[in-house]
């Protein structure tokens, strides 16, 4: 437990120095836009997460849960988010990947609110 563990965090600390450095990189590209770099690695990571999810049986454990729980989940969760609905979606359980999307949506924006909201009020 312990060593996969060990991956899953070599893998986040990986991942989450990627998506710093990528951002950076399309903020720069892009500087109208302030979202760009979480809305290209929240893509990107959808597409990496997508290929190891075909690559399960054709890794090693530790080298999965690295790639996949670690880097993907350290260089976005949106990525996770993506493949779940996927998931949904292929085996037609269309109303769950909806309520999971709808959920997520609207409970992610209130929580945010709430955060902004409790952290103005400690901070003023």
């Amino acid at each position: 437990m312990i060593k996969l563990a060990l991956f899953v965090g070599i893998g986040g600390f990986l991942g989450s120095i990627g998506r710093f450095l990528l951002a950076q990189v399309f903020v720069k590209w892009f500087p109208g836009f302030s979202s760009v770099g979480t809305l290209a690695v929240n893509l990107i990571g959808c597409f990496i997460l997508g290929v190891l999810v075909h690559s399960a049986t054709k890794l090693d454990k530790e080298y999965f849960l690295l790639l996949t729980t670690g880097f993907c989940g350290g260089f976005t969760t949106f990525s996770t988010f993506g493949i779940e609905n996927l998931n949904y979606l292929i085996n037609n359980n269309i109303n769950t990947a909806l309520l999971y999307m709808a959920i997520s949506l609207v409970f992610g924006l209130l929580a945010a609110f709430a955060g902004w909201y409790i952290g103005r009020l400690l901070i003023a």
